[in-house]
This record gives structure tokens, C-alpha cells and sequence, in this order.
């Protein structure tokens, strides 16, 4: 079996994962509860990637593309146009 890569600790004050939460344990129990269960696997691959990079911190967070999901659904869009991509995730997170 290959071993298992310790999991990174979000903290949700940096920039780029900026929240209204106080605390970092609270937060990182929101992302392994329910945001990355939910996470399909394309971006949970292309989050995991994009974490790897120098400039990750430019990265829409896990939490924020469910959220633009779930907005996009709500409305019902059928269109979307993203200006500005950095790996794309959030333009992802538009199309699944």
C-alpha cells in the first residue's frame, strides 16, 4: 500500500481561504464533514494539484466553489463565464 500523505491543516485566515469563522479546528471540521465528501473528483484532484503550487494561495478554497455550486443551481443557470482563471477550480465547480 502506498503511504498515506499527512492531511494539510487549512487555516481559514489566510489569504485566498479568508472566512467570518474564528476558529481553524472549526473550519477544518466543516471541510472534512462537508465540503470534501461532496467534492466530485475532478476538483478534488485538480484542489489537491493546485495546493502543490507556489502561488496556491490565488486558489478558489474548497468551501467557496461549493458554495458558487450551489448559488448556480438555486438560480438554474444554464450559462456561466468566468474571466480571470487560475487553475480552474471555481470554473469547475460552474460546470459540475
Amino acid at each position: 500500500t502506498q503511504a498515506e500523505e499527512p492531511v494539510k491543516v487549512v487555516r481559514h485566515q489566510e489569504v485566498g481561504h479568508k472566512s467570518l469563522l474564528q476558529s481553524d479546528a472549526l473550519y477544518q471540521y466543516i471541510l472534512e464533514t462537508s465540503v470534501y465528501p461532496r467534492e466530485p473528483e475532478p476538483m478534488k484532484e485538480l484542489r489537491e494539484v493546485t495546493a502543490k503550487h507556489p502561488w496556491n494561495l490565488m486558489t478558489t478554497s474548497a468551501d467557496e466553489g461549493q458554495f458558487l455550486g450551489l448559488l448556480l443551481k438555486l438560480i438554474n443557470a444554464k450559462n456561466t463565464m468566468e474571466i480571470g482563471v487560475y487553475t480552474g477550480y471555481s470554473l469547475l465547480s460552474t460546470a459540475l
